[in-house]
């Protein structure tokens, strides 16, 4: 969830390379993984960490800087468009979608959340990036004149920096685009890059009206993972998502017991497959969200823009090179229990099955394995080309 969760609200280590910029991020994510959205958006917009990756800290009248205005409308909140609760577009009477905000809008909430700046030194003028704590309000450096915001809601001169910022958070997240926007991307990142309409409100019903109130990430999480589009034991042949190279792979390292014995170095080579942990080359994330399914643009298939082939190629040689042991000092995997059973070339497809696969392993898979199997009488080769060729066939590289 927390890794779900990072791919939407987005910091980077491209703008934040030190560690103490990027671990105060992850820590609001984790805090309130499960809990509710409201929440973990307001501790999230005056967290330094977020303050220095979209400008929020030291961002002061008569200039506030847009970045994080922009950002948490577009990417974090509402999107471009105006969404039914189904998620799917609502048009104009000309068919056109409509904008969920404009350049207007985004000025005045940069406005309204204006006069932040990080601990430090000084209690009344501007500190530097400092990561030790949340954004401090500066009434000097904050824009008090009246704003209008989204819904036609307006607020009032004179008010504190703290009761414009509470007052924009709070019209973002009673927008009604929220619920199914927030949804579409919970759906995404745990099922399928093509939810139908019925699952997309079912899950916004959820996160708009859990235990928790408006927001409620613990019922919209599992209302995406319990319901019947996720739970059927069949899939259509739209459903399902590309795995992200790290879920991809780790998975696969999960699911043979491995080890990962040197994180450090193993993230260059996620950089290398396109996805390096808290390293997003943007705020839109690794991929952008809107990506089209490639030669299928009828369809979402974010995960492929970095799935062309260099990226692809990088991906299946990590792969050989963790089973085939090249990188044991970085990752480990015993292939014993594999190559015990690679003398009866049925029963290893099917503890290769069982392990990688929870026994869904499609009919072109298992015989594609079983001539790749039958080509070499070396037991740990007969192992290794069973579970490297299942590793990177479609079974296991698109989650289903």
């Amino acid at each position: 969830m927390i890794f779900a969760l990072s791919q939407v609200l987005v910091v980077s280590t491209e703008k934040n390379p030190y560690g103490d910029e990027i671990v105060p991020w992850l820590q609001t994510l984790s805090k309130h993984a499960f809990g509710n959205f409201g929440a973990l958006l307001k501790e999230l917009t005056i967290n330094p960490a977020m303050g220095k990756y979209l400008d929020l800290g030291n961002s002061a009248t008569p200039v506030p800087n847009e970045n994080y205005a922009r950002e948490v409308m577009q990417l974090f909140t509402i999107g471009l468009h105006l969404l039914n609760q189904d998620g799917t577009l609502q048009l104009d009477a000309t068919g056109a979608p409509i904008p969920s905000y404009d350049q207007v809008r985004v000025n005045e909430l940069a406005r309204a959340l204006s006069g932040w700046t990080y601990a430090g030194a000084s209690p009344t003028g501007l500190n530097y990036q400092n990561m030790s704590g949340p954004l401090q309000p500066r009434e000097s450096y904050h824009d008090r004149g009246s704003k209008t915001l989204l819904l036609g809601a307006t607020l009032p001169a004179g008010q504190s920096a703290a009761q414009d910022m509470d007052a924009s958070l709070n019209n973002l997240l009673a927008h009604p685009n929220l619920a199914p926007f927030i949804a579409t991307r919970l759906i995404r990142a745990f099922v399928t890059s093509n939810p139908s309409p019925a699952y997309v409100q079912r899950v916004a019903q959820a996160f708009a009206n859990g235990p928790q109130g408006r927001g409620d990430l613990s019922a919209a999480l599992r209302a995406v993972l319990l319901d019947s589009e996720a739970r059927q034991d069949a899939a259509t042949a739209t459903q399902g998502r590309l795995k992200d190279a790290i879920l991809h792979t780790v998975g696969l390292v999960r699911s043979l017991g491995g080890q990962v014995n040197d994180p450090i170095t193993l993230s260059y080579d996620y950089f290398k497959m396109g996805q390096r942990l808290t390293a997003a080359p943007s705020v839109f994330n690794f991929y952008s969200p809107l990506t089209r399914l490639p030669g299928n643009p009828g369809y979402y298939g974010p995960e492929f823009q970095i799935y062309g082939a260099s990226y692809s190629i990088a991906r299946a040689n990590f792969i050989y090179s963790v089973l085939n042991g090249d990188i044991k000092s970085i990752v480990s995997i015993d292939l014993t229990p594999y190559v015990n059973a690679a003398p009866d070339t049925q029963a290893l497809i099917n503890l290769v099955d069982r392990n990688l696969l929870q026994g869904r392993m499609s009919s072109p898979t298992r015989q594609a394995l079983a001539t790749g199997i039958a080509a070499s009488t070396d037991m740990r080769q007969r192992a290794l080309t069973a579970l490297y060729l299942t590793a990177i066939a479609a079974d296991f590289a698109v989650h289903r």
